[in-house]
């Protein structure tokens, strides 16, 4: 098949949505299908775009043997509701202009949200190139984001409510990552016969086992110290002020360090948190390459997984859980819904609740003083994801789904 996809985030980007993304193409593409991604140039998380993208309004590339273009639009950091806003519209007409023009024949158009406009882009795509559109829903957008008081204006509410009705609506297939999130969709009136899930899952050969004193404890200066370290972004959705909190309580403990690697919106604020606190357990790193995280992992004693305590969460499976799994280390989850369960199956960890600080710091310093719970934890996660979160064979799952809708 000819496939276009449409992401505003693709690698060298950093996140889960580029991830699952470049990683379903290099299999579909391995299978024989010619696959076209449509993305924004680079610029996530904090808006800015190296030299080498700011000429053209479109760069074409071939990236493991993926056709990608690179769009044009008016980014923004990952910070401010307006110029987010004016960033996911600007991506939504170049996507749409960029795909209509270069993006070639298609046989099937797909689409991932968040955030919904390029769902939207996806569906006005596929209905010029009279292709099959599958819309790929990673969160529930908008309730989300209502959940988190990041929107509030009712009649932008409404309008965002709308265009999530309308893209279940005209969607022939919709791709939900989390099962929990599938029956929501169902209950709310879309036929079951057309959502089917798909879960995150980890590219094995690149998240593995490897000694904890390695390159990037040698990097920092880390030495023998128990590390626990929280990667990702640093957003309103993970509330990591609790993790800020559970620090100053194991303050006494010299042996623990508390590692924050990635950026955010709130970023910014829990530095400064830290600083006015007086915390010396505390360090963050910024961003860095995806190609690195295997080895951050390895350095880590425990893989902290955080969320804040809201309804939209129940349906959420971090894909950060995957990650941490297939490299054999032990997690603390404060998440409620599907992602417990997991974690509860997988026996990779231990569950606090959302949001308090006194219970993470409980568990951290349980698993701190138990080494051998530690790798019994991690060992059980690996054999996790072996066994049913193979990153090759989820992309096959998916192209089967659309395969059969053409026959």
């Amino acid at each position: 098949m000819k496939i276009l996809f449409l992401c505003q985030y693709f690698p060298p980007e950093p996140g889960a949505p580029a991830a699952r993304t470049h990683e379903h193409a290099k299999e579909w593409v391995r299978m024989g299908h010619e696959v076209t991604v449509v993305c924004g140039i680079p610029n996530h998380p904090d808006g800015e775009v190296p030299l080498n993208y700011r000429h053209k309004y479109v760069y074409e590339e071939i990236l493991d043997d993926i056709r990608v273009l690179r769009c044009w639009f008016l980014v923004a950091a990952n910070t401010g509701r307006v110029r987010r806003s004016i960033a996911f519209i600007s991506f939504m007409l170049a996507s749409l202009y960029w795909g209509m023009v270069k993006g070639g024949r298609a046989d099937v158009v797909m689409a991932t949200s968040p955030q919904l406009l390029c769902g939207l882009a996806g569906y006005g795509v596929a209905r010029v190139k009279r292709a099959l559109f599958v819309f790929e829903v990673r969160d529930l957008w908008p309730r989300q984001i209502i959940d988190l008081g990041v929107l509030r204006n009712p009649w932008l509410i409404t309008l965002l409510r709308g265009v999530e009705r309308f893209l279940y609506r005209k969607a022939a297939i919709i791709i939900t990552v989390a099962e929990a999130a599938r029956r929501e969709l169902v209950q709310s009136g879309v036929p079951p016969e057309k959502i089917h899930t798909i879960t995150n899952a980890i590219a094995l050969d690149v998240f593995k086992p490897q000694p904890r004193l390695g390159a990037m404890r040698y990097r920092y200066g880390w030495g023998e110290r128990t590390l626990v370290m929280y990667i990702g972004t640093h957003g309103l959705s993970q509330g990591l002020e609790t993790v800020l909190a559970a620090a100053r309580e194991l303050e006494e403990r010299e042996d623990l360090h508390f590692v924050f690697v990635g950026s955010g919106a709130e970023r910014e604020s829990l530095i400064k948190t830290a600083e006015q606190g007086g915390l010396k357990n505390v360090e963050f790193i910024p961003n860095q390459p995806r190609p690195d995280m295997p080895d951050f992992y390895a350095a880590a004693d425990i893989c902290l997984v955080p969320l804040r305590q809201r309804g939209v969460f129940l349906t959420n499976i971090p894909s950060k859980m995957f990650e941490i799994m297939a490299c054999a280390r032990p997690i603390i989850l404060g998440v409620e819904g599907q992602g417990r369960e997991i974690l509860e199956e997988a026996g990779a960890g231990i569950a606090v609740p959302p949001e308090d600080p006194h219970a993470l710091a409980a568990a951290i310093r349980a698993l701190a003083d138990n080494p051998e719970a530690r790798r019994r934890y991690g060992e059980n996660g690996r054999r996790y994801v072996e066994k049913a979160s193979n990153r090759a064979e989820k992309a096959r799952e998916l192209i089967d789904i659309v395969q059969r809708a053409f026959s």
